[in-house]
């Protein structure tokens, strides 16, 4: 007797929340590797990335968007109709909430005018920084503002509740089949992947120095051999004054920047990796290189 073939089920998700909510440490989670960049700054996420997780017969298209927060600057909103414009032609709405930060009733009611058909999903996440007692309570705060029941409590960074909470997650997405082959993880191409790695490290490193306007710009990519990859990449800077903090005393910053920038990329790409620094400033284009 043929035992029944299980349909194949497959739907977009929309990660949104608050700025630092920890969207794009819950995608990495998922997806068990680094795939978005993590920041202690707000706006880290620029654009939509899509992860691609397949697990037996269902496929999960997760975007990590840019954080819902108030555009004081003309700049900023850009980033909001981004976050938004990802609601659109999703199945699944997930909404995180900041454990420690509670629940921001007025955010919620704007996100919830805009979607049509979704369903929705909160989670709590960071969990591990606040009293069961307090948890308790804010759940009870989310069901009466929000009417929602699906509430899942995660710590991304500790990968806890994530098995839960992506059960919960598949058995709302539609039959259908899937839009991507089952080995891809990302439709995120890896020359753009590599230019995220190095600006996290920016901003990981530079602090408040350096302004969200730095750019980078894959120049070469030349895989000369089967696990090697040669990259340029030029760092995109407003001044000069901005240049010399990005290089440091004595070469040390970009050197820091470097390292830690390959070292993420090759664990990515599984390669054997050179990355070449070049920091030119916007309007003069002169340029200091670095290579690790």
């Amino acid at each position: 007797m043929l035992k029944p073939r299980y349909k194949k089920r497959c739907g977009y998700i929309a990660i949104i929340g608050p700025t630092n909510a920890g969207k794009s440490t819950l995608l990495n989670a998922i997806l068990g590797k680094k795939l978005s960049i993590v920041s202690r700054k707000i706006q880290t996420t620029r654009t939509r990335i899509q992860a691609i997780l397949t697990r037996d017969n269902s496929q999960l298209i997760l975007i990590d968007t840019p954080g819902i927060f108030n555009p004081k600057r003309f700049k900023d909103r850009s980033y909001i109709k981004e976050a938004f414009s990802s609601l659109e032609n999703s199945d699944v709405v997930v909404y995180m909430v900041e454990a420690n930060r509670g629940f921001d009733n007025d955010a919620y009611a704007s996100l919830s005018k805009m979607i049509l058909n979704q369903q929705i999903i909160i989670i709590i996440n960071k969990i591990d920084l606040v009293k069961k007692a307090d948890l308790l309570k804010l759940m009870d705060n989310i069901r009466d503002a929000s009417a929602q029941n699906d509430i899942y409590l995660i710590s991304a960074l500790k990968n806890d509740g994530i098995r839960k909470f992506l059960d919960g997650l598949i058995g709302k997405i539609p039959e259908r089949d899937w839009e991507f082959p089952l080995e891809q993880a990302t439709n995120i191409s890896d020359k753009f992947l590599a230019e995220e790695f190095t600006r996290e490290k920016i901003l990981h490193l530079v602090h408040k120095e350096i302004p969200y306007s730095v750019i980078i710009e894959t120049e070469k990519w030349d895989e000369k051999k089967e696990r090697e990859v040669h990259i340029h990449q030029n760092i995109y800077v407003d001044n000069s004054n901005h240049k010399k903090i990005l290089i440091g005393k004595a070469g040390d910053k970009i050197k820091q920047i470097s390292m830690q920038a390959r070292m993420d990329i090759e664990n990515y790409l599984g390669k054997k990796v050179h990355l070449y620094l070049f920091i030119k400033q916007k309007k003069k284009n002169t340029s200091l290189e670095f290579m690790e």
